[in-house]
Protein backbone atom coordinates (compact mmCIF):
# COMPACT_ATOMS: atom_id res chain seq x y z
CA UNK A 1 0.00 0.00 0.00
CA UNK A 2 2.21 2.64 0.61
CA UNK A 3 3.86 2.11 -3.21
CA UNK A 4 0.56 2.80 -4.23
CA UNK A 5 0.36 6.13 -1.69
CA UNK A 6 3.62 7.53 -2.61
CA UNK A 7 2.80 6.67 -6.22
CA UNK A 8 -0.43 8.75 -6.32
CA UNK A 9 1.57 11.41 -4.52
CA UNK A 10 4.51 11.41 -7.30
CA UNK A 11 2.00 11.50 -10.15
CA UNK A 12 2.33 15.60 -10.42
CA UNK A 13 4.88 18.31 -9.90
CA UNK A 14 3.06 21.64 -8.39
CA UNK A 15 5.23 24.07 -9.30
CA UNK A 16 5.68 27.08 -7.09
CA UNK A 17 5.47 30.37 -8.93
CA UNK A 18 7.63 33.38 -8.47
CA UNK A 19 4.08 35.17 -7.90
CA UNK A 20 3.15 32.90 -5.44
CA UNK A 21 6.19 33.85 -3.66
CA UNK A 22 6.07 37.42 -4.07
CA UNK A 23 2.81 37.10 -2.82
CA UNK A 24 4.01 35.65 0.06
CA UNK A 25 6.91 37.69 0.68
CA UNK A 26 4.70 41.31 0.71
CA UNK A 27 1.81 40.07 2.94
CA UNK A 28 2.45 42.07 6.26
CA UNK A 29 0.73 38.95 7.74
CA UNK A 30 -0.61 35.59 6.94
CA UNK A 31 -3.51 33.86 7.95
CA UNK A 32 -4.26 29.82 7.48
CA UNK A 33 -7.88 28.10 7.43
CA UNK A 34 -8.63 24.79 6.06
CA UNK A 35 -11.21 22.68 7.39
CA UNK A 36 -10.17 19.19 9.01
CA UNK A 37 -7.77 17.17 7.96
CA UNK A 38 -6.48 19.96 5.25
CA UNK A 39 -6.74 22.71 8.28
CA UNK A 40 -4.21 20.18 10.73
CA UNK A 41 -1.82 20.54 7.63
CA UNK A 42 -2.14 24.30 7.07
CA UNK A 43 -1.05 24.53 11.15
CA UNK A 44 1.76 23.02 10.04
CA UNK A 45 2.57 25.62 7.29
CA UNK A 46 2.08 28.24 9.71
CA UNK A 47 4.35 27.08 11.79
CA UNK A 48 7.11 27.10 9.04
CA UNK A 49 6.38 30.41 8.07
CA UNK A 50 6.84 31.58 11.22
CA UNK A 51 9.96 29.86 11.45
CA UNK A 52 10.79 31.82 8.08
CA UNK A 53 9.84 35.05 9.99
CA UNK A 54 6.83 35.75 8.41
CA UNK A 55 3.93 36.95 11.12
CA UNK A 56 1.32 33.47 10.61
CA UNK A 57 -1.52 32.97 12.25
CA UNK A 58 -4.64 30.33 12.32
CA UNK A 59 -7.93 31.24 12.23
CA UNK A 60 -10.34 30.11 15.01
CA UNK A 61 -7.29 29.98 17.29
CA UNK A 62 -8.05 32.24 20.49
CA UNK A 63 -5.23 34.93 19.62
CA UNK A 64 -5.54 35.32 15.99
CA UNK A 65 -6.07 38.94 15.30
CA UNK A 66 -8.70 40.64 12.93
CA UNK A 67 -7.41 40.08 9.52
CA UNK A 68 -6.94 43.69 7.38
CA UNK A 69 -6.55 45.13 3.87
CA UNK A 70 -3.03 44.09 2.59
CA UNK A 71 -3.10 40.39 4.43
CA UNK A 72 -2.85 37.11 3.15
CA UNK A 73 -5.53 34.51 3.57
CA UNK A 74 -4.50 30.90 2.16
CA UNK A 75 -6.96 28.55 2.21
CA UNK A 76 -7.18 24.42 1.55
CA UNK A 77 -10.63 23.19 0.32
CA UNK A 78 -10.85 20.50 -1.61
CA UNK A 79 -13.75 20.94 -3.41
CA UNK A 80 -13.99 24.97 -3.23
CA UNK A 81 -17.21 25.03 -1.81
CA UNK A 82 -17.46 24.21 1.87
CA UNK A 83 -19.46 26.84 3.40
CA UNK A 84 -17.70 27.78 6.60
CA UNK A 85 -14.28 28.06 4.60
CA UNK A 86 -16.18 29.77 1.87
CA UNK A 87 -17.52 32.50 4.63
CA UNK A 88 -14.32 32.95 5.63
CA UNK A 89 -13.00 33.91 2.24
CA UNK A 90 -16.05 35.85 1.98
CA UNK A 91 -15.10 37.91 5.10
CA UNK A 92 -11.44 38.35 4.44
CA UNK A 93 -12.10 39.53 0.80
CA UNK A 94 -14.80 42.35 1.49
CA UNK A 95 -11.80 43.56 4.29
CA UNK A 96 -9.63 43.77 1.33
CA UNK A 97 -7.30 40.90 2.28
CA UNK A 98 -5.65 38.45 -0.44
CA UNK A 99 -6.78 35.23 -1.26
CA UNK A 100 -4.52 32.23 -2.19
CA UNK A 101 -6.32 28.81 -2.48
CA UNK A 102 -5.09 25.62 -2.47
CA UNK A 103 -8.08 23.34 -4.25
CA UNK A 104 -8.39 20.39 -6.88
CA UNK A 105 -10.41 22.48 -8.95
CA UNK A 106 -10.42 26.27 -10.30
CA UNK A 107 -14.04 25.88 -10.55
CA UNK A 108 -16.02 26.89 -7.17
CA UNK A 109 -17.19 30.03 -5.22
CA UNK A 110 -14.00 30.11 -3.28
CA UNK A 111 -11.90 29.97 -6.94
CA UNK A 112 -14.15 33.11 -8.04
CA UNK A 113 -12.81 34.75 -4.92
CA UNK A 114 -9.38 34.08 -4.78
CA UNK A 115 -6.50 36.05 -5.91
CA UNK A 116 -4.11 32.91 -6.62
CA UNK A 117 -5.57 29.36 -7.11
CA UNK A 118 -3.13 26.27 -7.15
CA UNK A 119 -4.52 23.26 -8.54
CA UNK A 120 -3.20 20.20 -5.94
CA UNK A 121 -3.57 16.46 -6.76
CA UNK A 122 -6.69 14.78 -4.97
CA UNK A 123 -10.06 14.80 -4.55
CA UNK A 124 -13.03 15.98 -2.20
CA UNK A 125 -14.51 13.54 -0.20
CA UNK A 126 -17.73 13.64 -2.23
CA UNK A 127 -15.39 13.95 -5.48
CA UNK A 128 -16.39 16.88 -7.74
CA UNK A 129 -15.59 18.00 -11.36
CA UNK A 130 -12.52 16.32 -12.98
CA UNK A 131 -10.68 15.78 -10.01
CA UNK A 132 -7.65 13.12 -9.97
CA UNK A 133 -8.79 9.76 -8.96
CA UNK A 134 -7.55 8.17 -5.90
CA UNK A 135 -7.68 4.41 -4.31
CA UNK A 136 -7.56 6.52 -0.97
CA UNK A 137 -10.65 7.28 1.11
CA UNK A 138 -12.41 10.27 0.50
CA UNK A 139 -9.95 13.75 0.93
CA UNK A 140 -6.88 11.83 2.12
CA UNK A 141 -4.90 12.36 -1.49
CA UNK A 142 -5.56 16.15 -1.43
CA UNK A 143 -4.36 16.02 2.51
CA UNK A 144 -1.48 14.49 2.14
CA UNK A 145 -0.56 17.15 -1.43
CA UNK A 146 -1.35 20.02 0.70
CA UNK A 147 1.02 19.19 3.84
CA UNK A 148 3.84 18.23 0.92
CA UNK A 149 2.66 21.73 -1.24
CA UNK A 150 3.66 23.45 2.63
CA UNK A 151 6.97 21.47 2.44
CA UNK A 152 8.12 22.62 -1.11
CA UNK A 153 6.77 26.21 -0.39
CA UNK A 154 8.82 26.44 2.46
CA UNK A 155 11.88 25.25 1.00
CA UNK A 156 11.67 27.39 -1.70
CA UNK A 157 10.97 30.93 0.30
CA UNK A 158 14.16 29.88 1.77
CA UNK A 159 15.67 30.13 -1.52
CA UNK A 160 13.89 33.02 -2.44
CA UNK A 161 14.61 35.36 0.45
CA UNK A 162 17.73 34.12 1.52
CA UNK A 163 16.74 32.56 4.25
CA UNK A 164 19.19 29.63 6.10
CA UNK A 165 17.88 26.33 8.04
CA UNK A 166 20.02 27.97 10.85
CA UNK A 167 18.11 30.86 10.86
CA UNK A 168 14.95 29.41 11.05
CA UNK A 169 16.36 27.54 13.53
CA UNK A 170 16.60 30.33 16.05
CA UNK A 171 12.76 30.64 15.65
CA UNK A 172 12.28 26.78 16.72
CA UNK A 173 9.88 26.73 19.40
CA UNK A 174 12.48 26.74 22.76
CA UNK A 175 9.10 25.93 25.24
CA UNK A 176 9.12 22.14 24.08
Amino acid sequence: MWHTILSELAQQDVPIEATELTLLNQAPRIFVYGGGRSGLALRGLAMRLMQLGKTAYVVGETTTPAIQAGDLLLVASASGTTTGTVNIATTAHQVGAQLWLLSTTNDSPLAKLADVVTILPGKSKDRVGSEQASIQPMGSLFEQSVWLFGDALTLAYMDFAGISEAEMRKRHANLE
